[in-house]
């Protein structure tokens, strides 16, 4: 089942879950994210309009989109880097949101937080695992098990 979702660049829809929650914006610009990886590399991770950021939350709640939108503007509009940790790293259990960036993005719970450099795969809760988000003109494209969203002017 594939759900399309109209969502504009001065827009966030949030993709619920019973313990997490995915917020999706779109890049809304041409530009690019800086990505540090464990190798001490950095990838240059060019972008367009269309492209997406999507940030997954380990909890549900009010707290949880307000962190979502606060990391979605450091990667949009301050240009802070993402950072992919070892596989092996303690902090990865500690992390409270992940992020990930590009033309279309899978959800899998099965994977652990932070340490995947490519960026078409983001760890989330049970619920939204098997989920498959891209950006697509003037929205979205959802195809996988999705019960609630919602969307709202992301200020």
């Amino acid at each position: 089942m594939v759900q399309k979702i109209p969502l504009q660049p001065d827009e966030i829809v949030f993709l619920k879950g019973n313990t997490g929650t995915v917020g999706v914006v779109k890049f809304a610009k041409n530009g690019h994210i800086f990505i540090g990886t464990p190798d001490k590399e950095e990838i240059v991770m060019f972008l367009e309009k269309e492209d997406l950021i999507a940030v997954s939350a380990i909890k549900s709640g009010s707290f949880s989109e307000d962190g979502i939108k606060s990391l979605i503007f450091l990667l949009r509009d301050v240009g802070a880097p993402l950072v992919v940790l070892p596989s092996d790293h303690p902090t990865s259990k500690r992390l409270p949101m992940v992020a990930s960036c590009g033309e279309r993005v899978r959800l899998d719970c099965n994977i652990t937080p932070g340490t995947h450099p490519e960026q078409d795969i983001l760890c989330a809760c049970d619920d939204l695992s098997g989920v498959e988000i891209k950006g697509v003109k003037g929205g979205l494209e959802i195809k996988g098990p999705l019960k609630e969203f919602k969307v709202e002017k992301f200020q």
